[in-house]
């Protein structure tokens, strides 16, 4: 082959080159365009955003060949939680750096994502990985503010991989595994720690959590010492779940405590069955524990205030809104 035909081929081939990447080229700026029409809270129809996961997926491609300039769009689309780990563990730096980027809100919503959001816990293998990163990154490092936040919301949102709140075998039904997700998330970012299982025979501890559909969740713990001094403290949060908006300690005289100890006995709150399957849509989950005499009990029942429930959930109910009227005395209400 002559030199004038070696010339032809190459720049044949040069053209086609050059076409291809330039359709590449064209095709990631289409994907990205559509995508940021498509940003939470864009007026964008659905019509318009029909193909939004085909054009997301094209961005994580192009991230993946090394195009980072895409990641700050993908950052918003919080439930790509697979490939913000990956991410993440590849280029730890880097992908930090971009969180850092957003405003404070939407960190903690990148963050949420990194965690695994509302989806459940991670891969226990994936989230050990994640969190050891996190924990690695040195002060000095620019990225160290973003790394504890997004630390934060990882030990919250998987809080039941490394802690044990309840005995095994609590949950029974196909939620199990979700309830043991939600209750530990819940307790976990109120700075519960576990009352299972109990670390002295001396103290008398009962711990009442509301889980609300619409709501931040509360706590109540009603602690009695051996001398018969005992308080109650409140704790809520707001229903961002991202801040306490109450932490009240008040005394309890023994008289209420007398009083409470009665109503455990009407509803024999130590030989209930700890959770029941029947749920409603919304209203609020009623979890209360108690540890006395070197025992541990719990309870889990939903709304057990409404009418339709049995005599002992209501008689649950009744015992349980004392512990809520000795921590707060305004409250009103029935689930």
């Amino acid at each position: 082959m002559g030199s004038r035909a070696i010339l032809l081929v190459f720049a044949f081939a040069t053209s086609i080159l050059s076409h291809a990447e330039s359709s590449a080229t064209t095709r990631r700026d289409e994907a990205l365009r559509k995508a940021q029409a498509c940003l939470p809270g864009s007026k964008a129809s659905s019509r318009q955003c029909k193909k939004l996961n085909e054009n997301i997926q094209i961005l994580v491609d192009v991230y993946r060949d090394g195009d980072k300039s895409v990641l700050p769009t993908l950052l918003h689309f919080t439930y790509l939680t697979d490939f913000y780990d990956e991410a993440l563990l590849s280029d730890p730096e880097g992908f930090l750096a971009a969180v850092e980027g957003l405003p404070e809100k939407e960190q903690k919503e990148a963050a949420d994502g990194i965690a695994g959001g509302h989806f459940g816990p991670l891969e226990k293998a994936r989230f050990e990985a994640v969190r050891a990163l996190l924990t690695g990154i040195p002060e000095s490092s620019s990225t160290s503010h973003v790394a504890q936040v997004c630390l934060k919301s990882l030990e919250t949102n998987n809080a039941s991989l490394f802690l044990n709140y309840f005995p095994p075998q609590t949950f029974t039904s196909r939620a199990a595994k979700f309830q043991i997700f939600w209750y530990s998330r819940d307790l976990y970012s109120m700075g519960e720690k576990p009352l299972w299982p109990p670390s002295s025979s001396l103290q008398t501890t009962f711990l009442l959590t509301l889980l609300g559909a619409f709501t931040g969740p509360k706590v109540v713990t009603l602690t009695v010492l051996p001398d018969a001094k005992a308080s109650a403290r409140i704790k809520a949060m707001n229903v961002s779940h991202d801040a306490l908006e109450t932490d009240n300690m008040v005394p309890v005289t023994p008289e209420r405590v007398t009083k409470f100890s009665t109503a455990l006995a009407k509803a024999d709150f130590w030989n209930m069955q700890p959770d029941v399957a029947s749920r409603g849509l919304d209203g609020a989950e009623w979890i209360l524990e108690g540890v006395q005499n070197g025992g541990y009990h719990i309870v889990v029942r939903w709304c057990p205030a409404t009418e339709s429930d049995s005599p002992q959930s209501l008689a649950f109910a009744d015992a349980a809104r004392l512990l809520l009227e000795f921590a707060e005395p305004k409250y009103k209400g029935n689930c």
